[in-house]
């Protein structure tokens, strides 16, 4: 049944797509220099436990800002701040244990695109995805549907 859920809304979005002008539905938004330098801070930060700052676009502005900046977190932590019908990108430094002991602690972006959003909104998120990758060097990233599929399991097997 959530299969069938998920292909509707897929076609959706393809006929939203068909229905623009693929410039005006893919709008890739700018990062907000307030933005950026944060993102440089979170980059170097010297703080050892998982820490995640969640990001939102503003759509009139065209901008990726800053919507919260979560400390010492879980998992379950960030979920419980996801919104239910709006998607979020979240870029997470994760405390990883190697199987030799060693600590390392991935920067990875994770994009939450829950399945109720609209679908221009999604799109407007999706077009903007690769840019913020892209400018803020995350090679690491996934795509999940709903909060409580970011679990530590995933996590750890995905990045």
């Amino acid at each position: 049944m959530q299969i069938l859920i998920e292909l509707e809304e897929l076609i959706k979005d393809l006929l939203l797509l068909l229905s623009f002008n693929m410039t005006d539905a893919l709008k890739i938004c700018e990062i907000a220099a307030d933005l950026k330098d944060e993102l440089e801070r979170f980059r170097f930060s010297r703080k050892r436990s998982t820490n995640a700052l969640i990001l939102k676009i503003d759509p009139v502005k065209q901008l990726i800002i800053l919507d919260q900046k979560l400390e010492d977190c879980d998992p379950d932590m960030i979920c419980d701040e996801l919104p239910v019908q709006q998607p979020r990108y979240i870029v997470i430094s994760y405390e990883r244990v190697h199987d030799d002991g060693r600590l390392s602690y991935p920067l990875s972006l994770v994009f939450y695109s829950p399945s109720g959003c609209k679908p221009q909104l999604r799109m407007m998120y999706a077009g903007s995805r690769n840019n913020l990758a892209r400018k803020c060097e995350l090679n690491r990233n996934l795509e999940i549907r709903e909060p409580d599929e970011l679990t530590r399991e995933l996590l750890e097997l995905k990045l």
